[in-house]
């Protein structure tokens, strides 16, 4: 059977922009049709296409085709904080702005609710917002190497997150809202300071999880 060809959108369809970009050279047609139309609503994809793909490198470069933004990867830029251009790319899905100089979280990141991948690594990033619960399809957040000192209750809202990175975090309170992390599979707490009952506590909120612990400190909760 025939498939029915796909009509144009507008001036570029779906189509052409996927011959002509090479940033979705991994994505099927269909795919990316059903994610670009405008009379649709963003499909999510699955990881391994999101990690295999070629994101967008450059705000600059994402901002010519804002609702066209799946992945967006730039590392070593003096940010400080979370560029408000990103708050317009309501379809990104992976969103990677490690070694970027962080200090802050906006609050507008809980508006991104395609957002699967969150990298904030090596940044100066010491404090969440409470509207990070709102990303409620992340299934990757990867946030080690900050001087993150807490997580807020809202971070067990996440209940699609499957993987937590917080190692070498400066981390001193873990709240009871882990234990509704209920498909989270992998935390990672190493050199973070925390004593034999800290660890006891925090595997008792997820029975299920696998947790990378450094040897219990001496230290006090």
């Amino acid at each position: 059977m025939k498939s029915e060809p796909i009509q144009q959108t507008g001036p570029t369809s779906p189509i052409q922009i996927f011959r002509l970009n090479p940033l979705f050279s991994l994505v099927s047609p269909i795919v990316l049709f059903l994610i670009l139309n405008s009379n649709c609503a963003a499909q999510l994809l699955d990881s391994v296409s999101l990690d295999t793909m070629k994101g967008f490198q450059s705000l600059a470069e994402a901002d010519s085709h804002p609702q066209q933004v799946l992945k967006l990867v730039i590392h070593h830029q003096k940010y400080h904080a979370i560029p408000d251009e990103i708050r317009k790319y309501t379809n990104i899905q992976y969103l990677d702005l490690s070694k970027d100089h962080l200090k802050s979280v906006p609050t507008w990141i809980g508006e991104l609710t395609s957002l699967q991948t969150l990298i904030l690594s090596k940044n100066d990033i010491d404090s969440l917002p409470p509207e990070i619960g709102d990303v409620v399809n992340l299934k990757y957040f990867i946030m080690n190497r900050n001087p993150l000192n807490s997580l807020p209750p809202e971070i067990g809202k996440l209940k699609q997150l499957q993987y937590l990175d917080l190692w070498d975090d400066n981390i001193g309170d873990f709240p009871m809202d882990l234990q509704y992390l209920t498909n989270l599979r992998l935390l990672d707490l190493r050199d973070i300071s925390i004593n034999d009952d800290g660890q006891a506590v925090i595997k008792s909120y997820l029975p299920h999880c696998k947790i990378l612990f450094s040897p219990g400190c001496q230290c006090r909760e």
